[in-house]
């Protein structure tokens, strides 16, 4: 299964249950290469499709045809060849349509961890692109873009307040020992870098994280969850499959990282520096 996508079907709620049986006897009819998920909530519908080849277009856009009202959104992702885009389905025709490419999933490097209480204690994900490290940090207050030049005990980190189009900080790393300066006047992140890092954060928060300011209707299921489970909710929450199912037992706490030796320092100098208050 080489692509993987997200459809959104949003619009009239009353009309999604019946939106949803016409589009499912068609997605079942495909022959081969699909497999879906279905994770719906009363305000949209959401299936998420691994494919071998293809997007499955054809029974969202003929089922659009028969629902004018609602509107279908695409996003697809092709990890073997870094390629992926975006589709907006109305009325059985293609009203918006945009490709574009970025690094390779399988490139991307995550780590992330959780305390015994299911709290979000930082995350990070990021991939090498122009010669620097450009990512997404998390943790369960705070968020960011960085930028990391150089190598470990050498280096520079950028950082930006929240997901601002501007550098808020800098870290100057040298025989381990960092340096910190708030950058006044903040620096605009240049517009590719910026849909680089977006890019990633978009990627990483879809599947890992769900947000406390979120609607109600679209994150309910998890609220449930985490009071059946004991987790307090705070701004940044894993999602409660990924504490379930993916984290495991580190630390006392819950972790997972993909992250080797040669480059285990990006996400031990991020816990060291950005996390700890600016001197």
């Amino acid at each position: 299964m080489k692509l993987t996508a997200t459809v959104t079907v949003k619009g009239d709620s009353e009309r999604l249950p019946e939106y949803r049986g016409y589009v499912n006897r068609l997605l079942d009819e495909e022959q081969d290469g699909v497999s879906y998920a279905e994770l719906h909530t009363a305000a949209q519908l959401e299936y998420r499709l691994k494919l071998r080849r293809g997007i499955p277009f054809p029974p969202f856009v003929m089922t659009s045809q028969a629902f004018p009202e609602l509107t279908v959104e695409v996003e697809w992702s092709d990890a073997d060849e870094g390629r992926g885009g975006r589709a907006v389905i109305q009325n059985g025709a293609l009203r918006e349509q945009a490709a574009q490419t970025h690094a390779p999933s399988g490139l991307r490097l995550q780590d992330v961890r959780a305390g015994s209480d299911g709290g979000l204690r930082i995350a990070v994900c990021c991939a090498r692109w122009r010669e620097a490290w450009h990512g997404y940090v998390i943790a369960a207050d705070q968020h960011a873009y960085f930028r990391i030049s150089g190598a470990a005990g050498l280096c520079e980190i950028r950082a930006s307040d929240g997901v601002d189009a501007e550098w808020a900080e800098r870290w100057t790393v040298e025989s381990g020992e960092a340096q910190y300066a708030e950058l006044d006047p903040r620096e605009p992140i240049e517009e590719s870098e910026l849909r680089e890092l977006d890019t990633i954060a978009q990627e990483f928060s879809r599947e890992w994280v769900w947000f406390d300011e979120s609607p109600a209707e679209e994150t309910a299921i998890e609220r449930q969850r985490f009071a059946a489970y004991g987790y307090p909710v705070r701004p940044a929450n894993l999602r409660s499959e990924v504490l379930r199912k993916v984290l495991r037992p580190e630390d006392a706490g819950l972790a997972l990282g993909s992250f080797g030796e040669d480059t285990r320092w990006i996400p031990e100098l991020l816990q060291r520096c950005w996390l700890r208050p600016a001197d």
